[in-house]
């Protein structure tokens, strides 16, 4: 299916490239890394051919922001990581004027002649393979093959959604290869902490990828880790980055990380591929810090920053690292927060109660690292409330557990709710009314266990 797939999205780029020249062009990007990046991609591609167009960015596409997308029979709209799931609430659109959506989450199924659809799902495709900046990637390479050199921010983005199998297999693989021979790329093995000039008790402390539940956000308790483990922590007056470790070294803590997480981790979530992005300056390098830098900005209310990074606007560097030093005492106060009895755990589900003091941009977050610290067979949901749709935003993560599917259990209980849902198998999200969470967590907990019945 892969060869039908790569010839839709060739002839998508044809189609593409003939409506730019005589439509308005309005982006609407999501506002994660992998949605950032993508925005980012296609700016570039349009830059390039001479093209004049805006860009906006949505937490979400749901059915009380799809109101701020302005649209015209003049207009050609391009929505990125988002679109596929909500095509219910853009058929408006596509009937009036043309429609581009480049998306890897669960497509409504729809065609019209208005509607360019790149989804590698409407193939049969393994949506773990591919997130949107790989596909924005692959799509900007068929719009122009110079666009080869923005490789960097597809795997950024890759990264940054938790994608990187489809940077080693699938439809970009081979261009792996052709762009570590141009030197855009470079694969290190390495432990995968972010921060390679900051000092290293610091990298521990504020790591959540891999996450160390008794250190994270406690620096003397990083420090601590490091002093038992023998770990040198200065060179003279200077703080030891991670770049000082020897080979031996890195393997200790490595070592460490495994025996302070009782074991409940893999070596390979803690040391691996690292990829390293040489056409950027070397604050820039490390992808997975760059992706990382852009996530926390957007989260922190700042997403133009992450923009103005990928389009090699380097003059807002230090203000997008105030931002993600925010974005980290942030996640460490949440998660302070949630540790005094706001987690409601259930026999098929854990559910994180946010309400207003944990902000809805960083929900998805905190549920993540429940979920990496806990490492539970059963789901974990974060609830907090989102003051611009004035509902409770819902996000849902969980580990390889194939009988359920997280997206098709918040659509089932979000409708019934009155609220609205989308996302992936393994991670997925909704916006329920206020007021109706208790209701929410008992019909989730009655669905999975339902479901589990059936295995």
């Amino acid at each position: 299916m892969i060869n039908l797939f790569l010839e839709e999205v060739e002839r998508v780029a044809k189609i593409f490239k003939e409506l730019i020249r005589r439509k308005h062009v309005r982006v609407y990007a999501q506002y994660d890394a992998d949605g950032i990046t993508s925005a980012s991609i296609i700016a570039k591609v349009l830059i390039r051919e001479n093209c004049n167009f805006e860009l906006r960015v949505f937490k979400q596409l749901n059915s009380k922001t799809v109101k701020d997308v302005s649209f015209s029979e003049n207009d050609f709209l391009i929505f990125l990581d988002m679109g596929s799931g909500q095509i219910n609430l853009l058929k408006d659109a596509i009937e009036k004027t043309n429609v581009l959506i480049i998306d890897h989450h669960e497509p409504i199924k729809y065609e019209h002649h208005n509607l360019l659809h790149i989804n590698p799902l409407l193939f049969g495709e393994d949506p773990e393979k591919y997130s949107t900046s790989l596909l924005s990637f692959i799509f900007a390479k068929f719009v122009n093959p110079r666009n080869i050199d923005q490789i960097d921010l597809a795997i950024v983005g890759a990264i940054g959604d938790r994608r990187e199998e489809g940077i080693r297999v699938g439809a970009i693989s081979n261009i792996i290869e052709e762009a570590k021979a141009l030197n855009f790329i470079n694969v290190i093995k390495d432990l995968k902490f972010f921060g390679s000039n900051r000092p290293l008790f610091k990298v521990i402390a504020y790591s959540f990828d891999p996450l160390i539940p008794s250190i994270y956000g406690n620096e003397a308790a990083a420090l601590q880790f490091l002093q038992d483990l023998g770990i040198k922590l200065k060179n003279g007056e200077e703080w030891r980055t991670l770049k000082d470790l020897t080979k031996e070294e890195k393997a200790m803590i490595a070592d460490g990380i495994i025996r302070e997480k009782s074991g409940i981790v893999d070596f390979s979530e803690i040391f691996g591929e690292v990829f390293i992005l040489s056409k950027k300056p070397e604050f820039l390098a490390d992808s997975r810090e760059f992706s990382v830098l852009i996530n926390a900005c957007s989260r922190m209310g700042e997403y133009e920053l992450g923009i103005r990074l990928c389009l090699g606007d380097y003059s807002v560097y230090s203000k997008s690292v105030e931002k993600m030093e925010e974005y980290k005492k942030q996640i460490a106060k949440s998660m302070s927060f949630i540790e005094n009895g706001r987690i409601v755990e259930k026999e098929n589900g854990i559910f994180i109660i946010g309400g207003k003091e944990i902000p809805d941009s960083l929900v998805g977050t905190i549920t993540s690292m429940v979920l990496s610290s806990r490492r539970p067979n059963k789901p974990v949901f974060g609830l907090a409330y989102d003051n611009v749709t004035d509902m409770i935003k819902v996000s849902a993560r969980k580990r390889s557990i194939d009988n359920i599917n997280l997206r098709d259990i918040l659509v089932n209980v979000a409708s019934e709710l009155g609220g609205e849902a989308g996302g992936h198998k393994d991670a997925a999200g909704a916006y329920i009314p206020v007021g109706r969470e208790h209701e929410f967590i008992e019909k989730v907990n009655k669905l999975i266990g339902e479901m589990n019945a059936k295995k």
